[in-house]
């Protein structure tokens, strides 16, 4: 129980850091309580997270502290690259822990690794990783989104090339089986935007207000358990987003 206070002690500690815009030091206690976590893994071996989160319930449900944890590191980055390195490892861990009931979680944390890298310079480990997680799963919008962002905007050290923006964005368009076309659409209008297409832009947003209006056909009301997932899509439980 010791151990299980200091943990918690030091989560709340990161979320007051965070309240006061302090993110080195939120990260750092944070990373701390995610070395403890870790060890609690290779001892206790828990199945996934909700039975640890059961068994300890910490001040924060661990979903969303992980993801949090994974932000704040994101976000010191762009003050301390040493942070976009430490995000880089935390989220390997990470990938190490999550089950497949949180596909939503896994595929944040890879676009987390893979942008990472590309803040640190490193597009041709950004293009690796997205080439393969791509061939696993050729459908994965959000995977093609991310990507062309990453070349899309640019880093500190990388400039902005919107050709190689919209050569990654136009793979998803092709795909007619591809997740979250609309969020493909909207990005693609963007992309052709900045390439001065606005003919072919036009043509995205209009296919992106068909699907939209098609998607707002009536569904049945479906009574959601308070532990279950959010509908949303967040991949935290529905007590702990929408329906707090």
């Amino acid at each position: 129980m010791e151990k299980y206070k200091e943990i918690d002690d030091k989560i709340r500690l990161g979320y007051e850091y965070v309240r006061k815009n302090e993110t080195i030091e939120a990260c750092d206690i944070w990373l701390d309580a995610w070395e403890d976590i870790m060890g609690i893994y290779k001892e206790e071996k828990p199945s996934n997270l909700d039975e640890l989160n059961d068994k300890y319930n910490w001040f924060e449900f661990m979903e969303n502290f992980i993801q949090d944890l994974e932000l704040e590191l994101g976000n010191a980055g762009q003050d301390k690259e040493e942070y976009h390195e430490k995000r880089i490892r935390y989220c390997e861990e990470m990938l190490g822990v999550l089950d497949d009931n949180r596909k939503l979680t896994v595929e944040n944390t890879k676009r987390a690794i893979a942008e990472s890298y590309y803040a640190l310079g490193d597009a041709e480990e950004c293009d690796r990783l997205y080439t393969n997680w791509l061939e696993e799963d050729p459908n994965w919008g959000w995977g093609y989104i991310a990507w062309s962002d990453c070349y899309g905007f640019g880093t500190n050290k990388i400039k902005p090339n919107q050709i190689k923006a919209e050569e990654i964005i136009r793979i998803a368009l092709e795909k007619e089986d591809v997740r979250d076309r609309e969020d493909v659409l909207m990005r693609a209008a963007e992309v052709y935007e900045e390439l001065g297409q606005n003919e072919k832009a036009k043509e995205l947003e209009k296919e992106e207000k068909r699907l939209k209006i098609l998607s707002r056909a009536p569904v049945k009301a479906v009574k959601i358990g308070r532990n279950e997932p959010c509908p949303c899509g967040s991949g935290k439980k529905y007590k702990k987003c929408c329906g707090a």
